[in-house]
């Protein structure tokens, strides 16, 4: 319906005064009036289009607010879950980092206990290496000592083989001389 105000005595009246007889400007007013008909809005009808644009209005503030109330529920839920969440991965961070913490404690002492281990077995090693260079040594010497006796023993067989060499030439010599002398 459209808010538009027809004044049919206002209109006759205006008519009669530009000329018109008055029965041609009640027909040409009540014409129009036809035309325009149910297109008039009566005082009735404004104060009832204020009344539903009011209520409308009023439904309109009363949808935002539950809007409002539930975007703001929304919120409150979503930042519940977000503080929710937050403290479940920190949970989470706290608990991977004592993992973490004990694992590395765990390597660190697994492998303190090997180098030690591999230590005391380079120690072991060393002293074993050290006793067998000790024994090589001592076989060396006994070596030594023995080449030694046998050179010496070797000596004075050469020695007595040269002796008895000479003693043989002195013979020959003087039983050479006798001969030819």
């Amino acid at each position: 319906m459209s808010l538009l105000a027809f004044d049919t005595h206002r209109a006759v009246k205006a008519l009669c005064e530009a000329g018109a007889a008055e029965p041609l400007a009640e027909a040409v007013v009540e014409t129009v009036g036809d035309a325009i008909g149910g297109n008039v809005a009566t005082k009735t009808d404004i104060a009832d289009a204020k009344t539903d644009l009011e209520a409308g209005i009023a439904t309109v503030k009363a949808d935002i607010a539950a809007v409002k109330t539930d975007l703001e529920a929304s919120i409150a839920g979503v930042e519940a879950d977000l503080a929710e969440s937050k403290a479940a991965l920190k949970t989470d961070i706290d608990r991977v980092e004592t993992t973490l913490k004990a694992d590395i404690d765990r390597v660190e002492t697994t492998l303190r206990a090997e180098i030690s281990e591999v230590r005391t077995d380079l120690k072991a090693d060393i002293a074993e290496v050290r006793t067998d260079v000790a024994q090589v040594r001592i076989e060396v010497d006994n070596v030594r000592a023995e080449l030694k006796a046998d050179i010496g023993g070797l000596e004075a067989r050469l020695y007595r083989q040269l002796w008895l060499m000479a003693v043989g030439i002195v013979g020959l010599t003087v039983a050479l001389v006798k001969l030819l002398g």
